[in-house]
């Protein structure tokens, strides 16, 4: 069955509306190259600039954090990124290159599911980064940062952080239904609003995203 006939089926699609997980097996190193599409088995590609993680090392606080390499999209989704994937644009004010707004979390987990498998990849190849993937990204500037958004993470919100020191994902067993992380508004790096996942803004700003995709193998920092 075609990836195009698959993606018509929405009951059979909503099995992949949980968290974008990790994914099992290698892929080969894609940091000297801008578009992963590429490098795939597919010719799909919308044009993102993966960035590997920084050589500097994170600590948050006084705990030292043990994460799987990944690669991380330098810049938020463009609306004209988003309708490739998901055919529709719900940004207010309608511009390709502009960041896309008006997202709510289990939309942007959606567009993860289906940009995987259109770049003919596991569906839990592209994921929404952890907060913790997302700021080790941002304190060496690693990611381009847009002040005017906030940034969903994969992490349902939990007053504790980092959860664990191992790949810390938010509290274990953590319902699609509850509240996520938000990040990166208004040049705060440690803000990280709970958030309705159905939200598609945050008193009046906007919400967007940004993917990351997986490598097993570990890296300590």
């Amino acid at each position: 069955m075609s990836i195009a006939k698959f993606l018509a089926f929405p009951a059979v699609f909503a099995i992949f509306l949980a968290a974008c997980g990790e994914v099992d097996g290698e892929f080969e190193d894609i940091s000297s190259s801008s578009n992963y599409g590429a490098n795939s088995s597919s010719s799909f590609d919308i044009g993102l600039e993966w960035m590997p993680p920084p050589d500097s090392s994170f600590v948050h606080g006084a705990v030292q954090i043990t994460l799987d390499t990944f690669y991380i999209s330098k810049n938020l989704i463009t609306q004209n990124q988003y309708k490739k994937v998901m055919g529709e644009n719900p940004s207010k004010v309608k511009k390709d290159t502009l960041p896309v707004d008006g997202v709510t979390w289990f939309k942007a987990v959606e567009f993860c599911k289906k940009l995987s498998l259109l770049m003919g990849l596991d569906s839990n190849a592209v994921k929404l980064p952890t907060e913790a993937e997302w700021e080790y990204a941002a304190i060496p500037g690693v990611i381009q940062r847009n002040y005017d958004y906030w940034e969903w993470t994969n992490d349902c919100w939990d007053a504790r952080f980092p959860y664990e020191e191992n790949n810390p994902s938010g509290p274990p067993n953590c319902p699609a239904s509850a509240n996520k992380v938000c990040k990166g508004f208004n040049k705060e790096f440690e803000e990280r609003p709970a958030t309705d996942p159905y939200s598609k803004e945050i008193k009046g700003s906007y919400i967007s995203f940004r993917v990351v995709l997986k490598k097993k193998s570990k890296r300590n920092f």
